[in-house]
């Protein structure tokens, strides 16, 4: 399974025909060129993709901090979803 950083990358590269090498983790939206729509676009992309909400990201996010968003959801969601050992 791609990690959240390769899903976004993915997304950017083939939805809006960004060059992989100018999608870094320290790269913001607004550097990339998109605007909010593009970046509500993207956001419901992932959220298909993965289930993690995405609402209000801002343009000024970077990559890497949205992988990182992501992952702590993830994580959130596992932990919420797993069965209680204690029953």
């Amino acid at each position: 399974m791609p990690t959240s950083a390769e899903l976004i990358t993915s997304t950017l590269t083939e939805t809006f025909d960004l060059d992989p090498a100018e999608v870094t983790p320290e790269r913001t939206f607004e550097e990339l060129g998109l605007d909010s729509l593009a970046l509500v676009e993207m956001g419901l992309m992932l959220q298909e993709r993965t289930g993690i909400s995405l609402d209000d990201v801002p343009m000024r996010t970077t990559i890497g901090e949205l992988a990182a968003l992501m992952d702590r959801s993830e994580a959130d969601k596992a932990l919420t979803t797993a069965p209680n050992s204690g029953s």
